[in-house]
């Protein structure tokens, strides 16, 4: 598939092999995806690109969890998020959570489970993006089937 057809995810995660196993699982033919290490990393990539999907840690060292989603969601407020928490999260952080991730895929989880999230939530095949860095640009995109 060509690589501008691709849906574009970008994982956040500090885990250095999660964040390594999930590349290689998830990029492909339909997929390209893209790793940050954490949330200042992924806050340069996502001033540069668009990308129909977050996957991300809820906490990691700096700026993580509660203080990353929301800014996630400002710099990109249509893509589409997954965020991974974990159970020493205060509840009043999860409830945050929960509100502004579109799923949250509680540890541990299978990787072909993550998969299906992924292509219910942003499908590889039968849509097609129009123009997705233009629809970025002026802040709505356009889905048509095909």
């Amino acid at each position: 598939m060509n690589a501008d057809k691709k849906r574009k995810l970008v994982t956040i995660i500090f885990d250095e092999e999660l964040r390594s196993l999930l590349q290689d699982f998830i990029n492909g033919d339909e997929y390209g995806v893209e790793s940050a290490r954490d949330g200042l990393d992924a806050f340069h990539k996502l001033a540069k690109q668009y990308f129909d999907l977050i996957i991300t840690d809820a906490q990691m060292p700096g700026l993580g969890g509660v203080n990353l989603l929301p800014r996630l969601k400002q710099i990109q407020p249509w893509a589409r998020v997954i965020v991974i928490p974990t159970k020493k999260m205060k509840r009043r952080e999860r409830q945050i959570m929960e509100y502004v991730a579109d799923v949250c895929l509680e540890k541990p989880f299978q990787l072909n489970q993550l998969k299906t999230i992924i292509q219910g939530m942003v499908p590889p095949v039968g849509d097609k993006v129009i123009s997705t860095a233009e629809g970025w640009k002026r802040g709505h995109l356009s889905w048509q089937l095909g």
